[in-house]
């Protein structure tokens, strides 16, 4: 299973790499999850190999966590470009330089390594290549999967052709995305309750297994040796699995 985690494509891949530190914290997160889910279900080295599956799909969940919010960090700072490059063209630079001319102030703000000075070096290696602006964005916006910049690559396209006024469509742009930014924030805090109540919800049983387990010693080993235990504590595993991803689910909205 770890093998397979380790060969795991491209990290998303060059704007939103996956650092050698994330990946080993999330692996040894996912090994730590299964040798719970085996202690307080089986309590059996031989359960470790079927429940490294239920281990390799919580990796691929946090992966996927860890991506969004990386989307939301590259998002706000695609909103500083926006404003970073209509204000150099409204001293005068063409839209294309504006956008390059944004690096040094972007890597002092959010360093060499952020999401939106990749972005950048994309644009220049573009350019060199003699590769239209328009198409890069595209490129960018797909790999990101964000809809603000796959959005922004059809109006700066569209813009170009009929010489319209960059400037105003990047300001636009920036306030479009401040505005979903702050609505997201909102909203996170209309359901910060609900997400407490969230994560007590998920640690109860296992909070009320370890204090029977205290009160009264052996009280839980008949399920856990034998065939008709494992059986039972099996169908309460998918049971609890299945209440966490509803739980998920009616806590996450996206706009």
């Amino acid at each position: 299973m770890w093998k397979r985690l380790k060969e795991q494509d491209g990290d998303n891949d060059k704007l939103l790499p996956f650092t050698a530190r994330e990946k080993r914290y999330l692996i040894a997160k996912s090994i730590l999850i299964v040798l719970f889910l085996d202690y307080f279900f089986y309590r059996s080295l031989c359960a470790v190999i079927p429940l490294s599956g239920l281990g390799y799909c919580y990796y691929q969940f946090e992966k996927k966590v860890l991506f969004q919010k990386k989307k939301e960090q590259a998002k706000e700072q695609f909103k500083e470009l926006m404003l970073l490059a209509a204000t150099g063209q409204k001293a005068g630079y063409s839209a294309e330089n504006a956008f390059l001319s944004s690096y040094q102030d972007l890597s002092v703000l959010f360093g060499k390594d952020s999401a939106v000075c990749r972005m950048v070096k994309v644009l220049k290696s573009g350019r060199e290549n003699n590769i239209a602006f328009s198409k890069l964005w595209q490129k960018i916006g797909g790999e990101l999967q964000i809809t603000e910049i796959i959005e922004f690559a059809q109006v700066y396209e569209i813009s170009q052709k009929s010489s319209g006024n960059l400037a105003s469509v990047m300001e636009k742009t920036a306030d479009i995305i401040v505005q979903k930014i702050e609505t997201e924030k909102e909203i996170a805090v209309l359901l910060s309750a609900r997400r407490l109540e969230q994560k007590i919800m998920n640690v109860m049983p296992f909070l009320m297994l370890l204090y029977v387990s205290a009160t009264s010693p052996g009280y839980f080993n008949g399920m856990y040796h034998s065939l008709s235990g494992a059986v039972f504590m099996s169908v309460c595993l998918l049971i609890y699995l299945g209440a966490y991803v509803l739980s998920i689910r009616m806590i996450s909205i996206e706009i």
